[in-house]
């Protein structure tokens, strides 16, 4: 059991009423806006929820419990992992916004995979949301399982493969069960062109519309505007909000920086190396900074900006020693140390920026 057993359930079940299609973002002869392409070993690999449209949201909490997933494949250390996401159903209920529109809600911009270091070849995802009768043991064992893949962290579970594998066979485990109903799903794979060798970032749209009754012009007339899914309205220009029927929009996205620099194990390391040489401990310093330098070296950075960072704080580190390992006699005023503080840009996000900025 695993994760193509989980496709292969959900593939399975009420195809005809389930659309996916890939949607452009905003309209043909519109100046798109400048976007990264994914390049092995420069970028980063982010996947969000963008939006997702309920329309009978007062049915849906009162009768039911919603929850999503989104399993994402991609190589991590040279080899393919497939990492889940579970969107339960007091996250959604947490994140929802009530909507003008009649008895629905909309949720934005969630954050499901990544940042992650993109190594190349194919990105998959699975997009499933799914509603449950409102049963204890589901909302316990969802509680589990979500519970689990936040305590591991996207990337954790992307080195730990057992534990990923684990929650993939849980949420298997709930399509066996007839209180469970598919509302939306979907699996796609997408890979670099072979003409130009590039990936482009997309977004994709799986939407609970019965296929019967869905013509080819109808989705060609689909947007993403200002992340939104939307539609060409009937003169021809302007749009309006989708608004008909229940659907997930993903967005697959390759970034150039991740948002979370400081959260990283090198950035606490690195105040802890800073703390020790102020206070004169240049042993405790030096073993602090090794730890940092290792951690600068990890998985969680592209290879380009480890490199850039080792550079950076090696470079702040040995100005922090100069400055404070032998205090300058100079320095002091009636037995004070009266030198201004240390005050040098080391955040991680500046650093990269001033390093791009010097080669440009």
């Amino acid at each position: 059991m695993g994760i193509r057993q989980l496709i292969d359930g959900i593939m399975a079940r009420d195809a005809d009423g389930i659309v996916a299609v890939e949607v452009p973002v905003l309209s043909p002869g519109t100046p798109e806006p400048q976007r990264t392409l994914f390049a092995p070993g420069q970028v980063y690999l982010e996947v969000r929820l963008q939006q997702m449209w309920l329309t009978r949201a007062r049915e849906l909490w009162r009768e039911f419990l919603p929850f999503g997933t989104v399993v994402t494949e991609f190589i991590h250390k040279g080899r393919p992992v497939s990492v889940p996401t579970v969107l339960s159903s007091a996250e959604l209920s947490r994140r929802f916004q009530i909507t003008g529109a009649h008895d629905a809600v909309e949720i934005s911009d969630v954050r499901v995979a990544g940042p992650v270091p993109y190594e190349g070849d194919e990105i998959s995802l699975l997009v499933a949301l799914f509603r449950a009768k409102s049963a204890d043991w589901v909302a316990r064992s969802l509680r589990v399982v979500e519970d689990v893949a936040n305590a591991v962290g996207f990337v954790g579970l992307a080195s730990a493969v057992p534990v990923a594998d684990s929650l993939i066979r849980a949420i298997d485990s709930f399509m066996d069960s007839s209180d469970i109903e598919l509302r939306v799903g979907a699996y796609r794979s997408w890979k670099a062109s072979d003409d130009d060798g590039a990936m482009a970032p997309l977004h994709y749209c799986v939407m609970r519309r019965p296929r019967a009754k869905t013509s080819t012009a109808e989705l060609a007339k689909l947007r993403v505007v200002d992340g939104r899914l939307c539609q060409i309205a009937a003169d021809g220009v302007s749009y309006e909000p989708y608004t008909e029927h229940d659907f997930m929009l993903i967005s697959i996205e390759a970034k150039r920086r991740r948002d979370d620099y400081r959260q990283l194990e090198f950035y606490s390391l690195w105040q802890q190396t800073k703390e020790h040489v102020i206070a004169g401990d240049l042993p405790s310093a030096r073993r602090s900074w090794r730890r940092t330098a290792g951690a600068i070296h990890t998985d969680d950075l592209t290879r380009p900006q480890q490199e850039v960072l080792y550079n950076e704080y090696q470079r702040l580190f040995a100005d922090l020693v100069e400055r404070f390992a032998v205090p300058k006699a100079s320095t002091f005023r009636n037995g004070e140390d009266v030198e201004q503080p240390w005050q040098v840009e080391d955040d991680p996000a500046a650093l990269l920026d001033a390093a791009e900025t010097s080669l440009s």
